[in-house]
């Protein structure tokens, strides 16, 4: 599946929803198309989203090598 590049009106619709929230154009205009390189677009991150989702997570081994943190440590 292929989605659909992400829009500004639709990142000024979520704007509208979190109407609490103060989000600059300049904000949403970097979620559209990132230019500083510090987050992730908001299209990268749906495309991120769309790949997890068609996973099959049940047949995904669990991350080995990863050891829980002890204050000795």
């Amino acid at each position: 599946m292929t989605l659909k590049k992400t829009k500004f009106e639709t990142i000024d619709g979520i704007r509208s929803t979190f109407a609490a929230h103060n989000f600059s154009n300049e904000d949403l205009y970097e979620l559209v198309n990132p230019n500083l390189g510090i987050i992730t677009g908001f299209s990268d991150l749906m495309t991120q989203i769309e790949v997890l989702r068609n996973m099959n997570l049940g047949q995904t081994p669990p991350a080995l090598g990863i050891n829980e943190r002890t204050d000795e440590s």
